[in-house]
């Protein structure tokens, strides 16, 4: 089995994987830096989840995830025996979100996030000896956004910030005095200075503007944050260990963080406040891809893979709003799977893909889910310079509660997502 073949299988794995929640989309996998000189390719991958929801506590039932399509492109080739260098145009990021129920009598009826993004990387790898290699390079990327939070869980927790602020008092407190439940008398009691009389008439007063900045809130459509198109650049670094005799590699690859300063229009609809033309700076996640590769014998090869994405640096927080509307956790996703070959021309492969379920309280809206487990099947036919690969994955998306400020608003049960993905390889 020749290298170009067994950097072409590792592809498929990611090629076919479908993604149903959180932001990470293509992986980043740069495998095209150890295809052979002179190789082109294109690759499109079509997702179509199934997330459906119901509110906690009120009648809103949602179909949450919207099916989109992505596309890769590489091309590699060698300067001399030890330079050799690949671009690589991906769409590492993205969300296409929208809760489609009435957001008069949802808690996130009218919510929904459009997020795309674009890179372009330029890398090159230095071969020390035939084992033995670095590369690194530069990462180009475009972000633009379209976030809205509607629904009546959104207007109160908006409105009991607002009203929180105007007159003085911790919205901890407040939102527990004007809610039924065990810390209501301790908060109406911290509101009266100690007297339970005054806290109750202050509660009363301020629950009601609560009520009436909600109200509005829905009336005039929500909230509302459009982001322009922003560059920005990285830098991609790794190394790798390779013995072919026995097809086997470990490649380490390293993507920074990508600032990104976005300009954009803010629409909050509660009084003191309206339409604001502000810049919303960001940072989009640091990575890390550890892909491991080794032949079992002379037509079967072993693949595994780790990605640890960082997204606990990843806040974006617009100027008026005041909160971060991009709450996610670290990821963590495993990939293990095995790749035969059946004759000179075909190529098949089965793999499996895990995301650990961090039985989180509750999860960002736009990224509805916690954990995910995957199963992909994919093929390859080869014939002369011309290679064309595709595959089929179906995830089973984590069990999880959407949550606004803390509270769980909406419950996502069953979800699932399927994916296609075609690949064509062309050496000139």
């Amino acid at each position: 089995m020749n290298r170009f073949v067994l950097a072409a299988i590792a592809t498929m794995t990611s090629m076919a994987s479908a993604q149903a929640g959180g932001l990470d989309r293509s992986m980043q996998n740069i495998s095209a830096l150890f295809d052979p000189s002179n190789t082109l390719t294109f690759a499109v991958t079509h997702v179509n989840p199934d997330l459906p929801a119901e509110d906690i506590g009120n009648d809103g039932t949602y179909s949450v995830g919207a099916s989109y399509t992505d596309f890769k492109f590489s091309y590699a080739n060698r300067i001399n025996e030890q330079v050799s260098f690949a671009i690589i145009g991906d769409e590492p990021f993205g969300s296409d979100v929208f809760y489609n129920a009435d957001p008069t009598d949802s808690n996130i009826g009218g919510t929904r996030a459009s997020i795309e993004s674009d890179a372009l990387s330029f890398l090159g790898r230095y071969e020390f000896t035939d084992r033995m290699s670095v590369f690194g390079g530069l990462r180009a990327q475009r972000v633009d956004a379209r976030i809205s939070l509607n629904g009546e869980a959104y207007a109160r927790a908006i409105a009991l910030r607002g009203v929180a602020a105007a007159a003085g008092v911790d919205a901890a407190t407040l939102a527990a005095a004007v809610t039924p439940g065990p810390d209501q008398v301790a908060a109406i009691t911290a509101l009266g200075g100690g007297d339970v009389l005054t806290g109750q008439t202050i509660a009363a007063t301020l629950g009601g503007q609560v009520q009436s900045v909600a109200t509005g809130f829905v009336a005039q459509g929500g909230y509302d944050l459009d982001l322009d198109d922003d560059w920005g650049l990285g830098v991609t670094l790794g190394a790798a260990y390779e013995i072919p005799e026995i097809a086997l590699r470990l490649a380490v690859t390293y993507h920074s963080e990508i600032s990104h300063d976005n300009g954009g229009r803010e629409i909050l609809p509660v009084p003191g406040f309206g339409a604001f033309d502000n810049e919303v700076n960001f940072a989009s996640p640091q990575s890390v891809n550890v892909d491991f590769q080794t032949g079992l014998n002379e037509r079967t090869l072993l693949l595994a893979g780790l990605r640890w994405t960082d997204w606990d640096d990843f806040s974006v927080i617009p100027d008026e709003l005041g909160v971060d509307l991009a709450e996610i956790e670290d990821s963590y996703r495993w990939t293990l799977g095995v790749a035969r070959r059946f004759t000179e021309e075909f190529v098949g492969l089965a793999s499996i893909t895990y995301e650990e379920d961090q039985g989180l309280d509750t999860v960002s809206p736009l990224g509805p889910y916690d954990g995910q487990v995957g199963l992909s099947l994919g093929a390859r036919y080869t014939r002369d310079r011309f290679n064309l690969s595709g595959g089929v994955n179906y995830t089973w998306v984590g069990s999880a509660d959407a949550g606004v400020a803390g509270q769980p608003v909406t419950a996502f049960r069953d979800s699932s997502a399927l994916g296609v993905g075609l690949q064509v390889d062309y050496r000139f």
